[in-house]
């Protein structure tokens, strides 16, 4: 990723970006936990982007979601600490816009560890082809080293 200075309008659309990234591997978990857990994080890293909201109520929401995913970790709940990382991480980019791609990874690897085996190649691919597509296109060349090809079908498809 080249050089993006933190502050700038492409840190705050990759940190816009990386919470959509964060917000879907989060999704995967949804009903399966009483809280809104990373919502926090996603929000006050989306609102930091839009302009309504502050690098401090970032920086506190992703201190308290990695705390959050130390948590769900210890629990055996690997997927979804890293989802919880991704959204951290989306939310600290404000002051490192390196994390927004850190963010990105983490959230392929989360939908790729809550999938089941036959579907992880084509969950992961997918994701990978959505980060491309939200991301803008002047800021792709930054993050990605090609296009992603499109996703192949899971191998536990049923054939036609």
């Amino acid at each position: 990723m080249t050089t993006t200075v933190p502050g700038s309008d492409q840190a705050r659309r990759l940190t816009e970006w990386a919470a959509g990234c964060a917000e879907r591997a989060l999704a995967t978990f949804t009903g399966q936990f009483p809280d809104d857990l990373g919502g926090e994080a996603v929000a006050a890293a989306r609102a930091w982007a839009g302009g309504t909201g502050t690098a401090d109520a970032c920086r506190e929401a992703a201190f308290d979601v990695q705390s959050t995913a130390r948590d769900a970790h210890d629990a055996g709940y690997r997927a979804l600490a890293v989802a919880l990382r991704a959204a951290a991480n989306a939310a600290a980019s404000v002051d490192d816009p390196v994390l927004a791609t850190d963010a990105a990874a983490l959230a392929i690897e989360s939908i790729t560890l809550n999938s089941a085996p036959c579907e992880q190649e084509s969950h992961a691919a997918g994701e990978l082809r959505q980060q491309w597509d939200e991301l803008a296109d002047d800021l792709r060349r930054s993050v990605f080293p090609a296009e992603p090809p499109l996703p192949p079908a899971a191998a536990c498809a049923i054939e036609p």
